[in-house]
């Protein structure tokens, strides 16, 4: 079986929980899926490789050339002004283009000689990591989705509050700049977590949280006396 029962899908999500769920023996479903996920993109193996290396930021300049890439691209599209089919036909095509391309010019300048078992390894934890996101992806809207059975009010209150807050944001941020933060917050993420940025950023949030709650009840015991 894919997926857990109910009530380990009930129970919260983690990384470190899947890995060692998953590590130590797949379902084979799970081996299924390893293997068709590590034959589609053998092809684009080294570029695969190179583009984790610059995600996780292994060199101090990796953080900057993202943040330069994802800007000059959004520059480019709020200086064309394309309309939102003509954007999303020359993506297709780019993707088709590269999909058509790039294998036969990476099979050119890597030759197979080049791949070294400790390449594959990583390729192998690259694919795992793939597919245990995927599970836990899959985990969280089936989770979210068993509310509109088990809590009604709590999947109406939900759902309308995040539709609420988006159509919001979007009439008061232009969408090009939301898709801009979005995306590169996005390709920013594994670097920042790999470095423990995240965690010191969650930990400056929860201590401010904190103190805000202290304070409100400070408040709120003078005023009573």
């Amino acid at each position: 079986m894919l997926f857990p029962s109910d009530s380990q899908v009930m129970r919260p999500l983690s990384t470190s929980s899947l890995t060692s769920e998953y590590k130590i023996n797949y379902p084979q479903t799970m081996e299924t899926q390893m293997r068709k996920l590590k034959l589609s993109l053998e092809p684009w193996r080294e570029l695969i490789l190179q583009s984790n290396s610059v995600l996780l930021w292994e060199k101090q300049y990796h953080a900057s050339t993202i943040l330069a890439g994802s800007t000059m691209f959004f520059t480019f599209l709020w200086f064309w002004e394309p309309t939102l089919l003509t954007a999303f036909a020359l993506l297709g095509f780019t993707f088709t283009l590269s999909d058509f391309l790039l294998p036969y010019i990476l099979s050119t300048i890597y030759s197979a000689e080049n791949w070294t078992p400790d390449k594959q390894k990583q390729y192998e934890e690259i694919c795992t990591n793939i597919i245990l996101y995927q599970t836990k992806a899959e985990l969280l809207v089936s989770s979210y989705y068993r509310l509109r059975v088990t809590n009604r009010k709590l999947y109406f209150g939900i759902t309308a509050s995040t539709l609420i807050f988006l159509a919001w944001l979007g009439n008061i941020v232009d969408n090009l700049l939301l898709t801009y933060i979005v995306v590169t917050f996005l390709l920013m993420v594994p670097g920042m977590q790999r470095h423990g940025m995240l965690n010191k950023v969650w930990e400056n949030v929860s201590k401010l949280f904190t103190e805000l709650v202290e304070n409100a009840k400070v408040r709120v015991g003078h005023k009573q006396e």
